[in-house]
């Protein structure tokens, strides 16, 4: 009797492994939901870092042959917008805003960490003016401009820049003023 009991619990056992055997064990039987999320760098703690920098400016000249003054922007809202491969194609944008000096610095959403050649599938696009800005009159908010990826960082921080972003007041283009101190360069737009 006891070996037939032996033999049973011997067939069960075997018949419990071979079932699970056949079952595919995913992530999911191991990990909790607020584990795997942290895994993938949706948590709190991310595993990677992408930031997006630059600097807003204005350029105003009164008329032809006169100099040439560029002025910071603050508080001007920015966007840095993304086209992500997939089944379908979409945007993903994260927002920021322009500090004293018309900087910028946006930390792009984990998601968009992994998009391949970033530095191509990124713009940044200037959508607001504060409302007191002498360049408002001008401002496309269509206008894109690209990133450059910036020298490597420590602690696995990969920066790009959009530079200065130059922004033109008035009707005198920019070619036609003398080119005055401070920030220099030509419009972006």
């Amino acid at each position: 009797m006891q070996q037939q009991q032996l033999v049973l619990l011997l067939l069960l056992v075997a018949a419990v492994v071979a079932t699970e055997a056949a079952m595919p064990i995913s992530m999911e039987h191991y990990f909790s939901p607020g584990e795997l999320a942290r895994i993938a760098g949706y948590g709190e703690e991310p595993v990677s870092t992408v930031v997006v920098s630059g600097q807003v400016a204005c350029e105003f000249c009164v008329r032809p042959g006169s100099d040439l003054l560029t002025f910071e922007l603050p508080g001007a809202k920015i966007a840095v917008a993304c086209q992500t491969e997939g089944p379908i194609r979409r945007a993903n944008s994260a927002f920021g805003a322009t500090d004293e000096l018309g900087n910028f610095t946006i930390h792009l959403p984990s998601r968009l960490h992994a998009t391949p050649r970033l530095e191509n599938a990124c713009v940044v696009r200037v959508l607001r003016l504060p409302p007191d800005s002498a360049c408002g009159l001008r401002h496309r908010a269509a206008a894109s401009y690209r990133l450059r990826q910036s020298p490597a960082t420590a602690d696995g921080v990969r920066a790009y820049t959009a530079g200065v972003i130059r922004l033109q007041h008035g009707d005198t283009p920019s070619g036609e003023c003398v080119q005055g101190e401070g920030m220099g360069g030509a419009c972006s737009m």
